[in-house]
């Protein structure tokens, strides 16, 4: 099924609700669900490149490394506030150790929230560095009293691979190297940008709100009473501010992404709207909220739509 087409529904009419009867409540878009939220991003990565013949793999999840000889795994290595242990790999060489992991996104900075919390301004400025065919945000963190490491993070359509770097004794591209052997086993790098976190979270957070949107749009066009219709339309605001709240802490400066999550809180107010005219049987009310939640389900499908578009093929 097309996943931008429209959910039209009617509403039958019974003696009980007769505020439901013509009022074009359902006839609202669905919106775009991305299409890579739907099949969840699960095929073989196009960008993944075989390691050399004298190279070494190391693997997180979907995240791998392919590096040179003199790297070997080790029990552990940077502790780096935000790493879930469970989830990281360590790799060292004779001067370098290297945490690395596939995180979720927390915050625009793509760092994980419990160690951008530490650094003061000036240290969340990142550079962008290109290194082979992958490009991450660097980042040069303190963790505790006397110590930096250098910190990577290259967004994706799995989470953030993320590498934690620390030297001993400074070696020319040594961390910029693990940065270069990152490839992925499914899914595909982003560019980094201020809307990279949110672009990594939104399919998860468009996927659970569109399955809610299908569930709770067919039980509100089979709803008996105004009352009942009432319940489900606050459902339906409550899935909206779960959607905005899931985004919220992703967003950048002002642009597409806050756009967005406006749209969203909209959506969720007129949804309350919408229940409190079923409520009190406002056929008035009950028009006007059907009418605007319709026009903003539109605007979101069309800024849905350019996120896909904006996505690399």
């Amino acid at each position: 099924m097309n996943a931008l087409a429209p959910l039209v529904a009617t509403v039958q009419r019974r003696p009980s609700a007769a505020i439901l009867v013509g009022v074009p409540l359902l006839a609202a878009v669905l919106g775009a669900a991305l299409a890579w939220a739907l099949r969840g991003d699960d095929q073989p990565s196009a960008h993944r490149t075989p390691a050399a013949a004298t190279a070494t793999a190391f693997a997180v999840g979907d995240l791998e490394l392919a590096l040179p000889d003199g790297w070997r795994e080790v029990r552990s290595g940077p502790v780096v506030p935000g790493f879930d242990p469970a989830r990281t790999r360590f790799v060292a060489s004779v001067s370098s150790q290297v945490a690395f992991a596939l995180l979720p996104p927390e915050s625009p900075t793509l760092l994980p929230a419990a160690l951008a919390a530490r650094q003061d301004a000036a240290a969340l400025a990142p550079r962008i560095l290109r290194a082979g065919d992958v490009q991450a945000y660097h980042y040069v963190t303190a963790i505790g009293a006397n110590r930096v490491i250098d910190v990577f993070a290259a967004p994706t359509t799995r989470g953030t691979a993320t590498v934690a770097c620390s030297t001993s004794v400074y070696e020319l591209g040594e961390c910029q190297s693990v940065v270069a052997g990152m490839h992925l086993a499914r899914g595909s790098f982003l560019p980094p940008s201020p809307d990279a976190a949110f672009l990594e979270r939104l399919p998860d957070a468009m996927a659970t709100l569109n399955a809610d949107r299908a569930t709770l749009r067919a039980r509100l066009a089979q709803a008996a009473t105004p009352a009942a219709g009432a319940r489900v339309a606050n459902r339906l605001a409550v899935s909206y501010a779960s959607a905005g709240r899931a985004l919220r802490p992703l967003l950048g400066a002002e642009g597409p992404a806050r756009a967005t999550v406006r749209l969203l809180d909209r959506l969720r107010a007129e949804h309350v709207s919408l229940a409190a005219a079923l409520a009190t049987q406002d056929r008035t009310g009950f028009a006007r909220a059907a009418g605007t939640i319709a026009a903003h389900e539109a605007r979101l499908a069309k800024r849905l739509d350019a996120w896909q578009r904006s996505l690399p093929r």
